[in-house]
């Protein structure tokens, strides 16, 4: 009887070692493509700040029917607009771009669920959280 615990003590333990390594590898992959997710995010972000605010001095320049004191004004809304829209579709390319890389190079298995709930659409989403909660 002995010998029985043991072979059920040696399974066990390396089961639970293989986890851990999967567990690992994981956590490990999902670091190293936030990580390279959020540098993508802030140069693709500045770029379109930039791109927006080349755009809103090319938009004052061009108008010559406002008085010069308006046009002071209308360039620091036009650069407030260029911030948070520059931000906001950064945003929002980000995550599609997420979404794409991560179905095309088929990393579901290789990403934690924590990170991959982040790049889910709102359908999937709600029947990742209807699976979940019928567990």
């Amino acid at each position: 009887m002995n010998g029985e615990m043991e072979e059920f003590d040696e399974k066990e333990k390396e089961r639970r070692r293989n986890d851990q390594i999967s567990y690992r590898k994981r956590q490990n992959n999902s670091n190293l493509f936030l990580f390279i997710g959020i540098i993508f995010e802030i140069i693709i972000s500045l770029a379109f700040v930039f791109l927006f605010f080349i755009l809103s001095i090319l938009i004052c320049t061009r108008v010559e029917s406002v008085s010069p004191d308006s046009v002071s004004v209308l360039y620091n809304i036009l650069l407030i607009i260029s911030f948070i829209g520059g931000l906001a579709l950064g945003f929002f390319v980000y995550r599609r771009l997420g979404r794409f890389v991560i179905r095309k190079f088929k990393l579901h298995e290789k990403l934690r669920d924590d990170v991959l709930n982040q790049f889910k659409t709102r359908k999937e989403y709600k029947e990742y959280y209807e699976n979940k909660k019928s567990r």
